[in-house]
């Protein structure tokens, strides 16, 4: 993923809902524009997951109604029938706006994207991100991270938080 700044990524349900299990949706500043696809508007907003008020105080995010017989096309074309509308909405709104970062926490989704060409960057990774960027500190990450696993609904296992907490910390020189 790297440390430069992604200027723009599309949002899965998953990222939107565990941010803000933990209180940390504004890690999402790390995007200058966050796209949502209608379909993850429900899944999260409309389903009070995620507050609204919440989303919108991000001043980032753009909504996006998509045509239904274009998604329809698309989730043929691709094989994307066992994914859930929200997931499906949102790999074909990265094709259509050219966004190559999708966020998501769901392995399933992670693999598609990857198999299209895109980036898949899930909660740990904004974390991870923040940091980088300046935007939390360290023992902020670290309690982040730990509120993903500990509180929030992401299914993550202590592996993949220490392999994210690793991704914080400088690499080190080897003599």
């Amino acid at each position: 993923m790297g440390v430069g700044r992604i200027k723009a990524a599309v949002a899965d349900s998953g990222p939107l809902i565990h941010l803000t299990e933990i209180g940390g949706l504004l890690l999402l500043h790390v995007f200058d524009t966050l796209h949502v696809p209608d379909a993850v508007w429900s899944e999260t907003v409309e389903q009070n997951r995620v507050s609204q008020s919440d989303v919108l105080a991000l001043g980032i995010v753009q909504r996006h109604t998509l045509l239904t017989p274009q998604v329809a096309r698309f989730i043929q074309e691709h094989d994307l029938a066992s994914l859930h509308t929200g997931e499906r909405e949102a790999l074909f709104l990265c094709q259509q706006t050219s966004v190559p970062t999708l966020l998501t926490d769901d392995l399933a989704v992670r693999k598609v994207a990857k198999r299209m060409n895109l980036t898949p960057v899930g909660s740990l990774g904004i974390v991870v991100r923040a940091y980088w960027l300046g935007h939390i500190s360290l023992a902020e990450a670290e309690r982040h991270m730990a509120a993903l696993y500990d509180t929030s609904s992401l299914f993550v296992t202590r592996t993949i938080v220490e392999l994210a907490l690793e991704q914080l910390h400088p690499i080190e020189k080897k003599v």
